[in-house]
């Protein structure tokens, strides 16, 4: 009770030890010993110091993520776009697109017909994108063939809303081959 701060620093202390006694292992010993005294002497919540210690705010270890909280959106009950599809607009960019593309000085090969079709889907479903439409999704079909006197049929089925989903063709044709560009809007809820 009459031990002040500084008394209960000395008794805890551990006394330096000697370079001849580090040699021989003594000092050591008695290190424990003393340690081993001052860990008795100490109140129970400090030898607890693990279970007491906040681990709030350290960092987490090499290579584990952080989770992220996931977003809750309450449902809008809306069944109508903000954005609704403008089929017009659609129309022309698709036009625009193949003409440019599809021209009079457009040669038809077999494999780099089939790297510029790719690529211009991929311009007409990205220029749609832009206007940003809202809840829909876009299927751009490009077939381009070389005329040879044969006839081409083609079918699509779908399960749609035939008000709100619906699709867009055009086609260039020009003496030595044809173009046809079909994209199809489907409205996602």
């Amino acid at each position: 009770m009459g031990d002040s701060p500084e008394e209960r620093r000395s008794k805890d202390a551990v006394p330096e030890v000697s370079a001849k006694e580090a040699e021989t292992g003594k000092g050591k010993k008695e290190k424990k010993e003393k340690s081993a005294e001052g860990n008795q002497k100490r109140p129970a919540s400090s030898q607890r110091g693990s279970l007491t210690k906040s681990h709030i705010g350290v960092p987490l270890g090499m290579g584990a993520p952080a989770a992220k909280p996931t977003m809750r959106f309450m449902p809008t009950y809306r069944l109508e776009s903000k954005n609704p599809l403008n089929k017009e607009r659609v129309e022309n960019i698709i036009k625009a697109v193949m003409n440019r593309h599809y021209n009079e000085e457009y040669m038809f090969h077999p494999k780099h017909s089939l790297h510029m079709a790719a690529q211009v889907s991929e311009e007409i479903k990205n220029r749609i994108k832009l206007d940003n439409y809202d809840r829909y999704r876009y299927i751009v079909l490009v077939t381009v063939g070389e005329f040879l006197m044969q006839g081409l049929y083609s079918m699509v089925n779908f399960l749609w809303d035939a008000e709100k989903d619906g699709f867009v063709t055009y086609s260039v044709e020009r003496p030595s081959y044809f173009a046809v560009c079909t994209t199809f809007y489907l409205y996602y809820d």
